[in-house]
């Protein structure tokens, strides 16, 4: 049975607390064949969409595909799943009869027990106008890092982990298992996010042996961030 198929019956509850808080950070962009909506009237559809079984369904196979790669000996006592935070990048458009909207892209947050331990997933999802929405995990924890973000800081830390190993890891051994928050660097937890500098840990696993890596981000003057890898010893 999928991980989430076992709380589907509180999804409905979750789903109005989760809608509430991503209305606010929704963004607009137009969608293909100038499908226009009205301010609000993407909300409702979007409700019933997040509440249908077969996409709760989704992102319970999803993880587990995650989980299975990361943590097999977890497997079978994956527990306590809650959806914690949505995320709207691009507000959903619906056609008038469709339960699966044609254009959008959200993200997912979930929150699980993995032997006994709390991880959060990360799931982002795009909808495609001619089938279900794409799903793409994204790493676990709580990083604060953009999809894009982790894309660049990604191979470096594995990088600086494996070297440090002393051998070459398979690639299918190599997996960032966890991402932790440490804090704001430089007092900057109160500027704009464009100048914000932060600090994370995460969890890099290879071959069955843990290392930590600190990764910091900070503003490149270009209007994105950069990062810089150290190991943790």
């Amino acid at each position: 049975m999928p991980l989430l198929s076992r709380v589907a019956t509180a999804v409905a509850i979750t789903v109005a607390v989760l809608l509430s808080g991503a209305v606010a950070q929704a963004q607009d962009s137009q969608a293909p064949g100038n499908q226009a909506q009205g301010a609000d009237e993407w909300q409702e559809p979007f409700r019933v969409f997040l509440a249908d079984p077969d996409y709760v369904n989704a992102l319970g196979e999803q993880i587990d595909l995650v989980e299975q790669q990361i943590a097999p000996e977890c497997i079978q006592v994956l527990k306590n799943a809650n959806r914690r935070e949505l995320r709207v990048r691009v507000k959903p458009v619906f056609k008038a009869g469709t339960l699966w909207p044609i254009w959008g892209e959200w993200r997912e947050q979930i929150s699980i027990e993995r032997c006994n331990e709390p991880v959060i997933h990360n799931v982002l999802v795009t909808a495609r106008p001619d089938g279900a929405p794409q799903l793409t995990s994204l790493l676990p924890g709580n990083t604060r890092a953009s999809v894009e973000m982790q894309i660049a800081a990604s191979r470096p830390v594995v990088d600086i982990a494996n070297a440090r190993m002393g051998k070459e890891c398979p690639s299918g051994q190599r997996d960032i298992v966890d991402t932790v928050v440490v804090g704001f660097l430089d007092g900057t937890e109160k500027e704009p996010i464009a100048r914000q500098k932060w600090r994370e840990y995460w969890l890099v696993r290879l071959c069955a042996k843990y290392l930590t890596v600190q990764v910091d981000f900070q503003p490149d003057g270009k209007g994105g961030f950069t990062h810089s890898t150290d190991l943790i010893e």
